[in-house]
């Protein structure tokens, strides 16, 4: 008799390690799927996502900034900038637009450069900026300046532009107004 306790009692044991070995079994795959689930859902959202970008790409939207840094707008940060433009010297001013003044100034490469430094008291919002470079990036003129590149460092909003040398159209068409042209 007592060999046949024991040998129920050994069943009973294995019967309930069977049955919680199954039911982690079970719970394991139950979480694995979920994650499955989740991931592929979220990979999805993604792909959605991008593709609703790229049509409105095609369409004429706007996605970010990214885009521009591939077409070849390049960003600065504001210490290359001040430094270009000598501190944003009241002698390096070469006119003044409704955003702000623009500065001539010369990149570590060389290139003269017209910055134009966004004034504040115009409240436009990072939204707008972004918006700007990126239409900015795209127009490509023999009769417009190109915009070379960016700086969005906190509170200082900053455009980068080709310099004209002989200055600008506003310039040449009033030559009366004491050198400073109107921008933009």
């Amino acid at each position: 008799m007592e060999a046949e306790d024991e040998y129920r009692r050994k069943g009973r044991v294995a019967l309930v390690a069977i049955v919680v070995l199954a039911s982690l079994a079970v719970a394991s795959l139950l979480v694995a799927f979920s994650y499955y689930c989740y991931i592929r859902n979220k990979v999805s959202k993604h792909l959605t996502n991008n593709s609703k970008g790229a049509d409105l790409e095609n369409k004429g939207g706007f996605a970010n900034l990214k885009t521009a840094a591939n077409e070849g707008v390049q960003v600065f940060t504001f210490k290359q900038l001040h430094s270009a433009t000598g501190g944003f010297s009241k002698s390096n001013v070469v006119g003044k637009g409704g955003f702000g003044l623009v500065y001539r100034g010369v990149l570590h490469d060389g290139r003269k450069v017209a910055i134009k430094f966004m004034d504040q008291a115009g409240k436009q919002g990072e939204e707008e900026f972004k918006m700007e470079v990126e239409l900015l990036s795209r127009l490509h003129s023999p009769y417009l300046q190109s915009l070379l590149g960016y700086c969005s460092d906190n509170s200082h909003k900053l455009l980068v532009y080709e310099f004209m040398a002989n200055g600008g159209l506003q310039e040449h068409l009033y030559p009366g107004s004491g050198g400073k042209y109107k921008f933009f």
